[in-house]
């Protein structure tokens, strides 16, 4: 049988250890850093379609493993999307077509609740923009029917943006590449296979009079056009960047300094006295009596270590040990820089002084932050919305109707509903001020006493500042069956008429 190894042989043991694990850290960050292209070089871009892609995929890393990404990324998408948002379409008195009818049908499909229009998909299209900075929404278009479902495309298949020769601000096409599981069933049972496709999708709102069935020998899904979001996009670039990707150095580095310091905090924990000797027997004498059992009898901690002439036993000065953990908080405000963010509510920690007054001194960047983040969902929210709405008048079992022309100067379709109905979309995002609610009501009510503002517009904002989670359910409640609004009594009042009559206790109206 072996003989068990002495302490000597432990320690060296462990010195071996955490050798190879510093090395192995030095190993993955050294992994990290190659492939990165000096900026300001003239014969390289700024970032590469292949750059991008890694820079994304370890943002979405970071997002999910690291503290502080991840909490940026909460904090983002909890100031966009945490109080809902309210969606519209104008309704006149008077209106020939019930377009907010259409427009609630498709929000409430629920293909589309899976994809665009919930809670959930709300939250992970801006957790795409915040690692990956863009995000691609197929349109999936019953040509019959006009139906629209709305499918989201991984920005990573995505390869290459066709644009109009004379216009590169005008894409045409997006080309991508992806893998699919195919299942094929034979007398021998059901089998898959994977296969990889390259397909091109027209852009929205592309539609030209003469439509290629192919492009390089590829098919053209015309069925399934494309938008694009994207956010933080460089000069002469027509691919975005993570709103997180200048952060994660620093956030690497604030992990590194806590676990430098949590490795200090143990060593001087670990090594707390020193022992001396003066020659190897001494040495022998002291690891026998260190190596016995620290407590007495009774199990009570504590003892006392007595050595012979020439030998030392006291314990290690930490006077000039800097362990104060405060020091990587520098580290931790750059991620904040980065991705716009407070430290005090990147950390959740306040600190010691000034944090009330840091705080909302850093309110008003962040809500105008946030507002123009609101301001990028609100338009793909209405470019969505107007594609719905043309297609319904397109299809020939369409619930709209309306004219089609052309646009003489670029040749793009152009859809105007019957009778010159308004088609404007209202996106209303509660306000993010610290505002009382007494406050919010009586300036709705003063703006309610000029009667400037319609009776559904004063609704709407009213459902907004009382935070009304089903508002686009009370609003189409205050519609009637010819798109007019209808006031609340009113509609009370037809309705206990409606029930008297069907009662037969009152004869019904001449």
């Amino acid at each position: 049988m072996a003989d068990a190894p002495t302490l000597e042989q432990v320690a060296r043991l462990e010195d071996t250890l955490e050798l190879m694990h510093e090395a192995l850290i030095d190993a993955q960050m050294a992994a990290d850093e190659a492939g990165w292209t000096k900026i300001g070089s003239d014969d390289a871009a700024l970032l590469s379609r292949e750059e991008l892609r890694k820079a994304a995929n370890l943002a979405r890393v970071m997002s999910v493993a690291d503290p502080l990404i991840s909490r940026a990324v909460n904090l983002r998408v909890a100031y966009v999307w945490g109080r809902g948002v309210t969606i519209q379409a104008r309704q006149e008195d008077g209106a020939e077509q019930d377009l907010n009818a259409v427009v609630q049908a498709f929000l409430d499909d629920p293909s589309n609740q899976a994809t665009f229009t919930s809670g959930q998909a709300r939250e992970e299209l801006e957790r795409r923009l915040a690692t990956g900075g863009q995000a691609f929404h197929a349109l999936v278009t019953s040509p019959l029917s006009g139906r629209v479902q709305v499918r989201v495309i991984p920005a990573r298949e995505v390869d290459e943006i066709i644009c109009n020769p004379e216009d590169s601000a005008e894409p045409w096409f997006y080309k991508r590449t992806y893998t699919r599981t195919m299942v094929e069933a034979g007398y021998a049972g059901t089998r898959t296979r994977r296969e990889t496709r390259t397909v091109y999708y027209p852009a929205v709102g592309y539609w030209p009079k003469v439509r290629p069935s192919t492009v390089d020998g590829r098919p053209v899904e015309w069925d399934k056009p494309v938008l694009h979001t994207v956010v933080n996009r460089p000069e002469d670039s027509q691919w975005g960047i993570g709103d997180v990707y200048a952060a994660l150095p620093w956030a690497r580095g604030y992990k590194e300094f806590l676990e430098d310091w949590a490795k200090l905090v143990k060593a001087l924990s670990r090594f707390a006295f020193r022992a001396t000797a003066k020659n190897r027997a001494g040495a022998a004498a002291v690891r026998s009596r260190l190596s016995a059992a620290p407590v007495t009898g009774d199990g009570s901690v504590g003892g006392t270590v007595v050595t012979g002439e020439g030998q030392a036993f006291e314990a290690i000065g930490k006077s000039g040990a800097t362990i104060d953990s405060q020091s990587g908080r520098p580290l931790a405000a750059m991620v904040a820089a980065a991705t716009d963010v407070p430290v005090t509510m990147l950390l959740a920690d306040p600190g010691v002084t000034g944090a009330r007054a840091t705080a909302e001194t850093l309110d008003e960047p962040l809500r105008l932050i946030i507002e123009m983040r609101r301001d990028l969902h609100a338009d793909l929210i209405r470019k969505v919305l107007g594609y719905v709405i043309d297609q319904a008048v397109k299809a020939p079992q369409g619930p709209l109707k309306g004219r089609i022309t052309r646009d003489p100067v670029t040749g793009r379709e152009v859809v105007a509903l019957a009778g010159e109905q308004d088609r404007g979309i209202d996106v209303v995002w509660p306000d993010l001020s610290k505002d009382s609610l007494e406050t919010l009501v009586k300036a709705i009510v003063e703006a309610d006493g000029t009667e400037i503002l319609p009776p559904l517009v004063i609704a709407q904002l009213l459902l907004a500042a009382l935070d009304v989670d089903n508002a686009d359910e009370v609003l189409a409640g205050l519609v009637g069956a010819d798109g007019n609004f209808v006031w609340p009594r009113d509609a009370q009042a037809a309705r206990s008429q409606q029930d008297a009559v069907a009662a037969g206790t009152v004869p019904p109206a001449a």
